[in-house]
């Protein structure tokens, strides 16, 4: 079923890709006054991590979106204009979200759409294909040209003591952020 899913999102999003003309521009941190981020709630939907990513979003001056994706029937956590976790029954079959959030993803418009999905989750690359934002950035977890900038995290080394990789939300977070500041562009 997977593999099913996949393959149809690779011919959605190829068609849609095709047929839309999005307006790509780079956007620095201080251009940015809107941010769609992206990530994998985690069980409990507490999601510490992301909330505190929000915060400092917010504080230097960002109107931030926050739009997460769990593996589960049902949430706790209740949908706010701000601030959502979809689920599966806010999903067709084909993992794609209701047509009712496409619609809204395709209504507002975002300067930058932050990915913080560590792993290939289809509802949150559907989210980040149809939304409508001008510069788009993640890891690389899909060949198709959604984004505009991929950090690329596969080479990072894993740490001897611990044997865990270094890479999670935070770290995304601070490397996509530091380059955001640090690149210099003339548009």
């Amino acid at each position: 079923m997977k593999k099913l899913n996949n393959y149809l999102f690779q011919k959605r999003a190829q068609k849609y890709l095709s047929t839309t003309d999005r307006e790509r521009r780079f956007v620095s941190y201080n251009q940015a006054k809107t941010v769609l981020l992206l990530f994998e709630s985690e069980f409990s939907e507490k999601n510490p991590i992301i909330r505190k990513m929000i915060f400092s979003l917010q504080q230097d001056g960002k109107k931030v979106c926050a739009w997460g994706f769990i593996d589960k029937k049902e949430v706790a956590t209740s949908i706010l204009p701000d601030f959502r976790i979809l689920h599966h029954k806010q999903t067709d079959f084909f993992e794609k979200p209701l047509e009712s959030y496409i619609n809204e993803l395709e209504s507002k418009e975002y300067d930058l759409l932050i990915d913080l999905s560590l792993r290939p989750i289809l509802t949150l690359q559907y989210i980040a294909l149809y939304a409508n934002a001008a510069f788009k950035t993640g890891i690389h977890n899909t060949d198709l040209p959604i984004y505009d900038f991929i950090v690329d995290v596969q080479n990072i080394e894993v740490t001897p003591e611990t044997e865990e990789s270094p890479v999670d939300e935070l770290y995304l977070f601070n490397q996509i952020i530091f380059y955001l500041k640090s690149i210099q562009s003339n548009d």
